[in-house]
Order: C-alpha cells, then structure tokens, then sequence
C-alpha cells in the first residue's frame, strides 16, 4: 500500500472520529445560562481534528506518491499504539496525569528521534518540548477549562 493511501486512510478515519464526537457532545444541555456546556471542548477540538484532517488530506493527495508502506514502519505503529494504550491506562489507574504526560510524550520524541544518533542535546531538546506541552496542558486544563486531572 502506497503512504499516501496510508495517510488518506488515516485522515478518513480521524474524520469520520470527529464527526462522531460532534454528533455526541452536539445533544450535551447547557445547564447554566452564559456556560459554554461540557460538550464545547471536545466538539471545539473534534472541529480541529477535522480541519486538519482534511487539510492533511489535500496534503496528502497534492504531494503524490511517496512511496510504499513497508513492514519497518509497521513496528513503530504498533509500539505507538501500544504506548498510547499504556498512557491512558496507567493514567486511569495511577493519576498523576501530568508527569506520565510528561514521560510519554519524552518517551516517544527520544524514541522517534533516536535513529538520527543519540545526543545531549536531542535529550534535552525532547525533555524541553515535552515539559512545554505538558505545561501548556496544565495551563488549560488547570485555569481556562477548570478540569482536575
């Protein structure tokens, strides 16, 4: 199978995803007046998902065939998928959602990054967008969404 069918698949697939999570978070009641709801921030990021996911997509389908989707990419999928797995459910059954956010996200830019040759400076590159993501996490979550994870 061609990558670009690979990703076509993929953007299909994170679309027809989103389109369910609207449809779901749309029927939420807003139970206070002036209140946003609880379903406006899963239906605001599955909008995201799906505008990126279309213009992936076009991306996609404007770049041209980039080649064959091989077996040696077939492994970091799985072990992608696997360590997401493993995220969500240590993350349900051990808390401390922003350390191991913090060490999932280090754990999979060091993996993804390791074949260009280990390095000091990849190490503390991966550690210093790691703790900027985790940290725009807690900020959000914390102050603007009110959300205790």
């Amino acid at each position: 199978m061609s990558i670009r069918t690979m990703n076509l698949i993929v953007y299909a697939a994170l679309a027809v995803l989103s389109i369910l999570v609207i449809r779901a978070v749309s029927d939420i009641p807003v139970t206070m007046p002036g209140d946003v709801g609880s379903g406006f921030l899963p239906g605001f990021l599955a909008w995201l998902i799906l505008g990126f996911s279309g213009l992936g997509a076009v991306r996609a389908i404007l770049a041209g065939d980039g080649g064959r989707f091989g077996a040696e990419y077939l492994g970091r999928v799985l072990i992608t998928i696997g360590v997401i797995a493993g995220f969500l459910l240590s993350w349900q059954y051990l808390g401390f959602f922003f350390l191991q956010c913090f060490l999932f996200l280090f754990g999979l830019f060091t993996y993804y990054r390791w074949p260009r040759g280990p390095s000091v400076r990849l190490l503390v590159t991966n550690a210093g967008v790691a703790a900027g993501i985790t940290l725009l996490c807690y900020v959000t979550f914390t102050y603007f969404v009110f959300v205790d994870l």
